[in-house]
């Protein structure tokens, strides 16, 4: 697989949840959240969404942070059973973050720490993980979506990643911009 990059033209699609957001701040929405559970796989992508549901008692299966919070505050997670490094430049999916989601999906218990940023991995994580899985994210000032897995989940995702390989067709050429 190559690195994926997000074309300026496919930004907009990204702006819709992939699921139900749980609107509020601070631990409300995590709370929200963990009454709709009920024992499945938990995904988590993003450092205060991960600092919130761990501490309303939910443990991720997989988690995907690159400690930082709106870009300039470190936090820190006591998730350190499995830990992988990832590198992923702002605005793509690198390989190398890809392979690791897929490697973190094989054992209960693993952090991924992205060198650069965690925000597109949603995307792998919805196509790779199982079904019925549960992906939770951050929309930011909104709250924190849930995703479920399901056919619908992995086709949204999928054909985001589609655009995503296909990028070239995106590029205007130089003389009509």
């Amino acid at each position: 697989m190559k690195d994926l990059i997000l074309p300026e033209e496919v930004r907009g699609l990204l702006k819709k949840p992939f699921g139900k957001i749980y609107r509020g701040e601070g631990l409300k929405p995590a709370e929200e959240i963990k009454k709709e559970l009920k024992g499945e796989k938990v995904i988590v992508v993003g450092d205060t969404t991960l600092k919130n549901v761990l501490a309303v008692g939910v443990k991720p299966y997989l988690a995907v942070v690159d400690l930082k919070t709106k870009r300039d505050i470190k936090e820190k997670f006591d998730i350190k059973k499995h830990a992988l490094q990832a590198k992923n430049p702002p605005g793509m999916i690198s390989r190398d973050l890809w392979d690791k989601i897929h490697k973190g999906l094989e054992r209960e218990g693993t952090l991924i720490i992205v060198d650069g940023e965690e925000d597109l991995a949603v995307l792998p994580c919805i196509v790779e993980a199982d079904w019925d899985s549960v992906i939770l994210y951050g929309q930011p000032d909104e709250g924190i979506v849930m995703v479920r897995v399901t056919e619908d989940a992995k086709f949204d995702a999928g054909s985001i990643i589609k655009l995503m390989w296909d990028r070239e067709k995106w590029k205007l050429p130089e003389d009509t911009k």
